[in-house]
C-alpha cells in the first residue's frame, strides 16, 4: 500500500511524498480511525505530513498546523491495483 501525494506550497514550490504503511500506521494512531475510514483532506494531509517527516530523517519539521497553512493545493495520484488485460496477456506468453 502506498499513496503518492503532491503538495503545492504558497511559495510556488511543490513536493511529492510517497506514503507507505508506516505512515498509515501513524495516521491510524493519531486519528484513532481504521484504514477503511480514510477519507477527507485532513486524512490526506496528515498521511503526507507523516511521509514528509519520515523522509526528513530526523531533521526539524514544522508542526502540522503550521505546515498546513502554507499549502495551496494537493494532488493524490490515482492508484489502480487492478491488472490490465495487456499485462495479463504479457504474463501468459
Amino acid at each position: 500500500m502506498q499513496k503518492e501525494i503532491t503538495i503545492k506550497y504558497s511559495s510556488g514550490d511543490t513536493a511529492t511524498y510517497i506514503a507507505y504503511p508506516p505512515d498509515f500506521v501513524k495516521w491510524e494512531r493519531e486519528s484513532k480511525k481504521d484504514i477503511v475510514d480514510f477519507s477527507g483532506l485532513t486524512d490526506i494531509l496528515l498521511v503526507a505530513y507523516f511521509a514528509m517527516k519520515r523522509e526528513a530523517a530526523g531533521k526539524a519539521v514544522k508542526p502540522f498546523d503550521i505546515w498546513t497553512e502554507s499549502i495551496v493545493d494537493v494532488d493524490v495520484a490515482k492508484s489502480d491495483p487492478k491488472v490490465t488485460q495487456k499485462e495479463v496477456l504479457a504474463d501468459s506468453e
